[in-house]
């Protein structure tokens, strides 16, 4: 398992959140429930539950839509760079974060391949592992060890 984890962000978005890593919904507890009538997911599959959960919320997040309090994160700085800069279009920033300061921060991280079995990743060069803070909000910036500016 690397030590780092990496979170790219064009600059606009570097700009907008002040440097800070942020969640879309800040405070919105990382769960959600798939019910008989979604028809995002069939009722049968195996991986989801029949309550909110964490592990609903990681498949949902690989549904397409990650408007939950989880931030994702890859282990490959390659591909962080690759969300920085939208693909080599614009501008980004890369946070670098040690992903040993984390358990004694309260930072959960939800490995989404380990989590989403029976299920397609819907990236899976990424290895996304999904980081929610303590308070379901921003991530400290103590675990940000570095930061890597990145042009095209």
């Amino acid at each position: 398992m690397s030590e780092r984890l990496y979170r790219g962000v064009n600059a606009a978005m570097h700009k907008q959140n002040g440097g800070r890593i942020l969640p879309r919904r800040y405070g919105m507890a990382f769960a959600h429930e798939f019910t008989c009538d979604d028809m995002t997911i069939t009722c049968d599959n195996t991986t989801v539950t029949i309550r909110p959960s964490a592990q609903n919320a990681v498949m949902y997040h690989q549904l397409g839509t990650p408007d939950t309090s989880g931030i994702s994160t890859t282990p490959h700085l390659d591909r962080a760079r690759h969300y920085a800069t939208r693909g080599g279009t614009v501008p980004g920033v890369i946070y670098v974060i040690d992903r040993t300061k984390l358990p004694a921060l309260g930072v959960c991280e939800h490995v989404v391949k380990d989590i989403v079995f029976g299920f397609s990743v819907t990236v899976p060069e990424d290895d996304e592992v999904i980081l929610v803070a303590a308070d379901t909000g921003e991530l400290s910036p103590d675990v940000i060890v570095d930061r890597i500016d990145v042009s095209v």
